[in-house]
């Protein structure tokens, strides 16, 4: 299926406001009154939100192929880490967006306990420290590659056609 740039652009666009979106449900909904019927499951959203990056990857992937005057994936060199790169800003900015979560006080469930708290949450302190800690194993996976990839890479200095024609 071939697709314009424009398409990409609009996909890669649209992701971003659903991203944004649910991460608002997140922060709204994490921490509300016993008395409240939340309106999603956060952990699915989060998972959602995951696969939404993933999909944003793709379509800056796509749009920098056509930018680059590749017409399909299989034209881009082997040793190409483009995706890498893009999937790493994805993983950060996930860490840094599950970072933003308020959380009810571990010391104040311990002292008060969780069922006396007139407040509830979804996601915890603890269950947003295991996500980053799998996140920050992914981003060292992938910073490694990366620097691989720039140590023994070169660059042989010529005149680029656009400027020849």
């Amino acid at each position: 299926m071939k697709s314009k740039a424009k398409t990409f652009i609009e996909t890669r666009d649209k992701l971003s406001m659903d991203i944004n979106k649910y991460w608002n449900i997140i922060h709204v909904e994490n921490i509300v009154s016993c008395t409240y019927k939340r309106h999603y499951d956060l952990k699915q959203l989060y998972d959602m939100i995951k696969d939404l990056a993933e999909q944003r990857v793709m379509a800056k992937l796509k749009s920098l192929c056509l930018n680059l005057g590749f017409k399909k994936f299989s034209d881009l060199p082997a040793d190409c880490i483009q995706i890498s790169i893009f999937r790493l800003s994805e993983l950060q900015e996930l860490k840094v967006r599950l970072g933003k979560i308020r959380t009810l006080s571990p010391k104040l469930k311990a002292a008060k306990g969780k069922k006396n708290l007139s407040k509830t949450e979804a996601l915890t302190s603890d269950w947003i420290k295991a996500r980053i800690k799998e996140l920050d194993l992914q981003i060292i996976e992938i910073k490694q590659k990366i620097t691989d990839f720039n140590e023994s890479t070169e660059f042989e200095e010529d005149t680029p056609m656009a400027l020849v024609a």
